[in-house]
């Protein structure tokens, strides 16, 4: 099936669709010509802007607009002008106001798709995505060029019946997109000690653990360290550990006969009175209590 080079495609969303957690609500791919008026009048009212007005989106609706070649200009606030280019990809969130168009010398080529969901909503906040504004700007002629015209093709011709595939898709390139985000490649290397750090935590619950050989190990000074755990993690290495260490208590105490000493002594607890403590602190029953209450 030809595609035309300006068609827009709108896709109707059901309930059950919308139940979902993630949909996809339009998509298209136009390109502007140097000198052309924009933006092109055949949008539907509920997309059509003009430079003067602007535009927002509902509050349930987010948009991926790629720019694949040319440049022009992208204002969130009147008269705070953003340059943008090949490469640039800007996600426009719900009730953000904003208006964009081509420099009419050099024109441009877009693409976009709409989507929505809850599940968006956790996305493209921080930490995973910064703002709103979002701009993140990618290879021009890469791979997700390739990748989003391909979606936007697919969303045209097959939406109507493939709605729930073509949403899981769209959510692969939003992930691609997470990864090529500042906030992801500049963190990457770091991420990747502290899931390496959290590992050696996991194998080593009845051992006792030094934080700082550890930050050692990762490359990083234990303050650097403690920083970049809490962040990934939402907790210090130690509440990390001792996290892990009441879970695994938990089990025991569901699953076997154990003694309660022996499963403070291979989780790592320095006695038997610290464990009760500790476990009554953050569970809200004694170790005794939780196994009658667990029993089978």
């Amino acid at each position: 099936m030809r595609m035309d080079k300006n068609k827009i495609h709108y896709c109707p969303v059901g309930l059950i669709q919308r139940q979902f957690g993630i949909y996809v609500t339009g998509a298209g791919m136009e390109e502007t010509k140097p000198g052309e008026p924009y933006p092109h009048a055949y949008h539907s009212s509920d997309y059509y802007f003009t430079w003067r007005k602007g535009r927002a989106l509902t509050d349930w609706e987010y948009q991926i607009l790629y720019i694949r070649n040319g440049e022009g200009e992208i204002e969130f606030e009147r008269g705070k002008s953003i340059a943008i280019g090949a490469g640039s990809v800007i996600i426009l969130h719900p009730n953000e106001w904003h208006r964009y168009r081509p420099n009419p010398k050099t024109g441009w080529s877009e693409a976009y798709i709409g989507i929505g969901g809850n599940f968006l909503e956790r996305i493209f906040a921080k930490p995973f995505f910064s703002g709103p504004p979002t701009i993140i700007h990618v290879q021009p002629n890469g791979k997700f060029d390739k990748d989003i015209v391909e979606l936007v093709k697919e969303i045209q011709t097959t939406s109507a019946e493939q709605p729930y595939a073509i949403a899981l898709k769209t959510m692969q390139l939003v992930v691609s997109l997470f990864m090529e985000h500042p906030n992801q490649t500049r963190r990457t290397s770091y991420n990747v000690a502290i899931r390496r750090a959290n590992l050696f935590i996991a194998h080593h619950l009845g051992e006792v653990v030094d934080f700082e050989a550890l930050a050692k190990q990762c490359g990083m000074g234990y303050t650097l360290f403690r920083k970049r755990f809490r962040e990934y993690n939402g907790m210090s290495p130690l509440e990390y550990q001792i996290a892990l260490r009441i879970r695994r208590a938990m089990r025991l105490l569901e699953s076997t006969d154990l003694p309660i000493a022996q499963i403070a002594d291979e989780t790592g607890f320095e006695s038997h009175a610290y464990f009760s403590r500790l476990f009554h602190a953050r569970v809200g029953s004694s170790p005794i209590q939780f196994r009658l209450a667990h029993a089978n």
